[in-house]
């Protein structure tokens, strides 16, 4: 399963300690922890944890990966 630009998302902000809402991914980047990475179109999903993966969303925020959860 991939996560992918355009898939809504549940998104938790605060950097996790809010209630979940719904967000659309803008776009992607796999950053591997770092503060820069690689800009995608998709990644798997095994791939979303901790900081290795920060998206933009259409809420006009943006999140790490331990903010994003698929939405059911």
């Amino acid at each position: 399963m991939k996560l992918k630009v355009g898939d809504t998302v549940r998104w938790r902000g605060d950097f996790g300690s809010t209630p979940s809402k719904d967000a659309v991914v803008e776009s992607i980047e796999i950053t591997n922890g770092g503060k820069y990475g690689e800009i995608v179109d998709e990644v798997e999903w095994r791939e979303v944890y901790d900081r290795n993966v920060v998206v933009n969303l259409t809420n006009d925020t943006w999140a790490y990966g331990d903010q994003i959860s698929r939405k059911s």
